[in-house]
């Protein structure tokens, strides 16, 4: 009965009672009783409100990285009980997912619920429970597919799609090593998530929207370093780089060695921009497209290195200008990549990048200067400072140039990972910063700027 209902039964049953005493008593104990009541109905009104509510806490586990495309996506749920009180939850039958991987728009995914497990499940106190919800990959899935569960506030995560011949075995491997994983493990590993409310539906036009860019970020990448920076040593100019990758085929088995499957188109571009001049003009940019074959890891081990990489193929640098200050030239190379120490942490990368000129009209002595060899060093960590520097040696007398650059992250410099990109700082020292004075020694240069990155 409701407590408004109750409280008028009680009062009026309280004022017959007092029906046989004076009046002026009568009305006196009815309105003590009535106040009273009510300061009594609205106490327990409000601890009803404020008592502690049992709940369960709802986190999603994070799925394989790389999945086989014959086998089910599997994502798993796991219901704690957090209070010292036992808990009876109703599990839904099926859970929803958007995938993505950036060619096509968001496209929905409903996921059942392993069989075995009834609707009804108890928990003790302090007791979890894992529920498996799974379905088939669609016909479309290939390459990094983006997850992003519906009705729970869970961040989205990256799953490779492999469809080689050795998927299934990579897929057990993985899998049995995360079965391995202790109940506190797991727990740990889990991202704890809140149900978001039902009637949050995305937009099909924004969707649409995000697609647009993804459709062409998915397969974009960077390729070399990419910042502005400013120095002053006789005059004031600033340098600049951008750079990316575009992978041409997105290949059925990720770790394919084919030429197709790992075919990349790259372009670069840097400036010198004369800040000391009067009307500011850039004094010479140099375009750089590339043509390559590009494995970061080829699987190859050896007790002093840990990992190694290769990339092969043409390249294109030029600057775009007419007459005697046409400068331009065409190379076929080769780039092993080895890496030493631990690749998580401070470590250590020689890429040497060897090139033969195929045509330098332009410019036929450039190789007295720039050399066939460009060597690569770098010592860093991946969320740290790290040092990159290139040396070139020309083929006559002692022509040559350094190139270093300092990065360090501005979250850390900061203190707020709110920020993105690193301190830059670089040193040139000798010949041919730019392609237009490949032949002559600049004064050495140091800068100070911004990138995106390293």
């Amino acid at each position: 009965m409701p407590l408004n209902a109750l409280s008028c039964r009680f009062v009026s049953l309280a004022c017959l009672s007092l029906s046989c005493l004076p009046s002026w008593l009568h009305h006196s104990i009815t309105r003590i009783v009535r106040i009273r009541f009510a300061l009594f109905v609205s106490i327990a009104a409000w601890l009803s409100l404020t008592a502690p509510c049992v709940h369960a806490t709802t986190s999603m586990l994070a799925p394989l990285r790389e999945a086989a495309f014959d086998e089910p996506l599997s994502i798993t749920l796991l219901y704690s009980a957090d209070d010292n009180a036992p808990l009876d939850l109703t599990l839904p039958a099926t859970i929803r997912v958007t995938l993505t991987n950036g060619d096509i728009a968001p496209q929905p995914l409903e996921l059942t619920r392993e069989p075995d497990v009834s609707d009804a499940l108890h928990l003790s106190p302090g007791q979890f429970r894992k529920v498996r919800y799974s379905a088939p990959w669609p016909a479309w899935a290939r390459g990094e597919v983006r997850i992003d569960p519906v009705g729970f506030d869970a961040s989205p995560t990256l799953v490779a799609i492999n469809r080689g011949p050795r998927e299934g075995k990579i897929v057990q491997a993985e899998r049995a090593e995360m079965q391995a994983a202790t109940p506190a493990q797991t727990a740990s590993a889990a991202a704890a998530v809140t149900p978001a409310s039902s009637t949050e539906v995305a937009s099909p036009a924004a969707d649409a929207l995000m697609s647009a860019g993804r459709a062409a970020l998915s397969r974009i990448s960077y390729y070399e370093p990419m910042y502005f920076a400013v120095g002053h040593n006789g005059d004031t100019n600033a340098r600049l780089q951008l750079s990316f990758k575009y992978r041409l085929l997105l290949p059925d088995d990720l770790r394919s060695k084919r030429f197709l499957d790992n075919l990349y188109f790259a372009y670069t571009q840097m400036s010198i921009w004369d800040l000391s001049a009067e009307s500011r003009p850039f004094r010479d940019t140099s375009y750089m497209p590339q043509l390559f074959y590009y494995i970061p890891d080829t699987g190859l081990r050896s007790e002093w290195f840990t990992r190694m990489g290769i990339a092969a193929g043409i390249g294109h640098e030029s600057n775009g200008l007419a007459g005697d200050d046409s400068r331009s030239l065409n190379t076929v190379f080769v780039r092993p990549t080895w890496e030493f120490g631990d690749l998580n942490s401070s470590h250590l990368e020689v890429s040497p990048k060897v090139y033969f000129y195929l045509g330098t009209s332009s410019n036929p002595d450039i190789a007295d200067y720039r050399g066939y060899v460009d060597l690569l060093i770098k010592y860093g960590s991946p969320d740290g400072w790290q040092l990159a520097t290139t040396l070139r040696k020309g083929t006559k007398h002692w022509y040559g140039s350094v190139d270093a650059q300092l990065t360090y992250p501005l979250a850390k410099l900061l203190g707020s990972s709110a920020w993105g990109g690193y301190l830059w700082v670089g040193y040139f020292n000798g010949y041919g910063e730019d392609l237009l004075d490949y032949n002559k020694r600049q004064h050495w240069m140091a800068r100070i700027g911004y990138s995106i990155a390293r």
